[in-house]
């Protein structure tokens, strides 16, 4: 539950529903802010406090070895220039000792001293956060013993106090404490304004709000905010109203926050209440949450940030597994030591070539269960084949893969197809016609009617996730629907946008397409549209250069190049483009979507991946480069858990996988003898599996290396064994 209506952030409570004629219930030791001087459960007896001697260690960081390292940062460095390791710097510790630089090796020295070089850090800082951490825990008397023995206070005694007036609903007592907390109170002219009904705040008739943009004016609205919501909790709702007239729009900046405000005075009761404000009440988390919203405006040497330690170790966590390059498990890592994945368990040597293909292999694509991958291309044919799990004796786990189905009725070579999200029906598209296959069987399903809805090239094919539909979009600019057994159900004009790609999100409720305007062209006088965006030989023009045009010259010849390429979202309940990018400025081959729907990635060429966020709309993040995309059509995916690698081929004949934000590839595998036109990593992420196809007429499957004997295994349409020929290869591929 958030506090509302301050930037979309909460602000909240622990127990209690008291007000400032109301006390309730202090809380003077939650959330590591206690204060030292109270004494309670936990705490140690007077007479063991009065014990404890104070420490003073000389300097004021939190070892002394930092000091030497801040005034002599070339030490701290090795010879090549790099940061040396903890061992190498003890060795350069243990030269500078003998000229004099040295570091005590007394034996009443504290423990600590003289470990690896790093960033200085202030002892205050250290012990105040060390102290936060065991209040947060719950080791009070260690902390209490930390506080005496160091003299650091983890807060100021008017910090404590402010916390337990927050806490226990004491308004006026918090508000009277800011400018013993550092905060300046600015002066406002505006007096308050007397009660009215209720009915005559409802119907928007405010006086004109008078805050300003001060720290003080934001701490005073957000603690009168939570006390006017406390009291309509309550159902004092003339006090409700007077806190709101007040208080409320004397420090209120925001007219459109204080009518919303007003509006939850005609809340039927306490849930409707909790529903509309999305607040949880006195009791829940709200005063909470607003103490550390108010700690935002304090100085931390006054009070320290709720949970900072917790904070830090998460950012380093983070960032640990941020920079490892391999990481990819969802767990989190020990901070004992700094994390790093080793690159073994990428899946980066081939375990089979699949070579039942008799031309160039251009798609595949995965079932939704990760069982059946479904290849085509330009033989005509769709190759279903099967993955089973394999066990080794040395305890690991591979799969092999197995010929399933072999589709091949269709007329023309196979670019697009589809698994329906039950992965009992492939939906193939091979020039203007669709071809419904019931998996298991290997059956055509019949078609519904005679002749093709579709005029030009099919790009894409996607169906709902539901299952219901499933969605054919063609060059001729038309994107229609159809039935699961291939009925017609509705279908769209897209004007003069063609839809050279799309994905549908996770919600099915927009479609995300890589798109070029259809241009219109002079052809023998006559205006011709532009039709498909693959064109049959290496020209980039539409009909005969020889042409003759009006004035009988030659008529100019249509340049591909000249298209725009942009991104468009549309939503499907009502086919709107709810959002538009600008020109990509590259030529757009194909689009990917991430498991959870938030980003895609772009093929583009030349020799670029650019990635994009889409919730909630269109933003650019970054982009991936290294590949050798300019003259065919390529087909990029994510990869491993959480989607942190992106995965494509190129027309060098490798495998590029990048990492993260990382620019730059961290793996190129070879492999395969001609262009690399399409990569898809198993939806099961976990599994660590993913395939590859090419020009030369195979299909590679990559897992992780297990022992040397089982890295290969070959498989065939006659003997088994497909053999490579080391002749040099027509650069076909599937052009743009």
């Amino acid at each position: 539950m958030g506090h509302p209506l301050h930037n979309g952030n909460g602000s909240s409570p622990t127990n209690g529903a008291s007000h400032d004629n109301e006390p309730g219930p202090s809380s003077s030791s939650s959330n590591g802010h206690a204060s030292s001087s109270s004494i309670g459960p936990g705490s140690l007896p007077p007479h063991v406090l009065g014990s404890i001697q104070h420490v003073l260690p000389p300097g004021n960081l939190m070892y002394e070895d930092d000091r030497s390292w801040n005034e002599h940062p070339d030490v701290a460095m090795a010879d090549d220039g790099k940061e040396g390791t903890d061992d190498e710097l003890e060795v350069e510790d243990g030269l500078s000792h003998h000229e004099g630089r040295a570091i005590s090796r007394k034996p009443t020295q504290r423990p600590g001293v003289g470990g690896g070089r790093r960033m200085p850090v202030e002892r205050e800082e250290a012990v105040r956060l060390i102290l936060q951490g065991l209040r947060d825990i719950g080791y009070h008397q260690s902390a209490d013993v930390l506080e005496l023995e160091s003299g650091y206070n983890l807060s100021t005694p008017h910090a404590n106090e402010f916390q337990s007036a927050i806490l226990g609903g004491r308004w006026s007592e918090a508000l009277g404490l800011l400018p013993e907390l550092g905060i300046p109170i600015s002066s406002t002219t505006s007096e308050p304004e007397p009660a009215s009904s209720s009915s005559s705040i409802a119907s928007g008739k405010l006086p004109k709000s008078k805050g300003t943009n001060s720290i003080s004016d934001q701490m005073k609205f957000l603690i009168s905010q939570q006390k006017y919501l406390e009291y309509l909790e309550i159902g004092q709702q003339k006090k409700a109203l007077g806190v709101l007239r007040g208080e409320l729009n004397r420090v209120a900046k925001d007219q459109e926050v204080l009518h919303t405000l007003s509006g939850f005075m005609m809340c039927l009761d306490k849930d409707d209440l909790y529903e509309r404000a999305m607040w949880d009440g006195a009791q829940g988390t709200s005063r909470r949450q607003l103490l550390e919203h108010l700690q935002a405006f304090i100085s931390p040497q006054i009070m320290v940030p709720s949970r900072r330690l917790a904070t830090l170790f998460d950012q380093a966590r983070r960032h640990q597994q941020l920079s490892c390059l391999y990481h990819e498990e969802p767990e989190s890592t020990s901070l004992y030591t700094d994390h790093r994945c080793e690159s073994g368990v990428f899946p980066s040597i081939t375990t089979h070539v699949l070579a039942d293909h008799t031309d160039e292999v251009w798609r595949i694509e995965w079932s939704p269960d990760g069982m059946y991958l479904a290849s085509a291309g330009k033989d005509k044919t769709v190759v279903i084949w099967q993955l089973k799990f394999t066990p080794k004796e040395s305890g690991g786990s591979q799969y092999s893969v197995v010929p399933f189905q072999h589709l091949k009725e269709h007329s023309d070579p196979v670019d697009a197809m589809a698994w329906s999200p039950d992965g009992k029906t492939l939906v193939t598209g091979a020039d203007k016609n669709i071809y419904v296959w019931d998996v298991k069987s290997g059956e055509l399903r019949p078609k519904p009617s005679s002749g093709s809805q579709h005029s030009d090239t099919i790009s894409a094919i996607q169906w709902l996730p539901d299952g219901s539909e499933f969605v054919v979009a063609s060059m001729d600019c038309k994107v229609v629907f159809y039935t699961p057994a291939g009925n017609l159900l509705r279908q769209w004009s897209a004007g003069s946008m063609q839809l050279n790609d799309f994905v549908i999100t996770p919600d099915g409720k927009r479609i995300v397409a890589i798109t070029t305007p259809l241009k219109r062209v002079s052809h023998n006088d006559k205006l011709k549209q532009s039709m498909s965006a693959r064109p049959s030989d290496e020209s980039e023009t539409i009909g005969p250069v020889t042409a003759i045009g009006p004035n009988g010259g030659p008529l100019a010849p249509f340049q591909y190049a000249t298209m725009e390429h942009s991104l468009a979202m549309i939503r499907i309940a009502d086919h709107e483009i709810i959002d538009w990018s600008q020109d990509l400025r590259c030529e757009t081959t194909s689009i990917k979507i991430s498991s959870d729907g938030r980003k895609i990635i772009v093929s583009c060429s030349p020799d670029e991946i650019q990635v994009w966020s889409i919730d909630p709309g269109f933003r650019y993040l970054r982009k991936h480069s290294g590949h050798v995309q300019g003259h065919f059509l390529i087909r990029s995916c994510f990869g491993a858990p959480k989607d942190r690698f992106v995965l494509s081929g190129s027309e060098d004949g490798h495998v590029y996988v990048w990492q993260g934000s990382s620019p730059n590839p961290i793996e190129v595998l070879s492999g395969h003898t001609s262009v690399v036109n399409a990569v898809a990593w198993n939806p099961v992420a976990a599994r660590r599996i993913f395939a590859s196809c090419s020009d030369d007429s195979t299909i590679r499957i990559w897992q992780p290396p297990l022992n040397l004997d089982e890295m290969m295994n070959i498989e065939g349409n006659g003997d088994g064994i497909k053999v490579e020929d080391d002749g040099e290869e027509d650069e076909e591929g599937m052009v743009l």
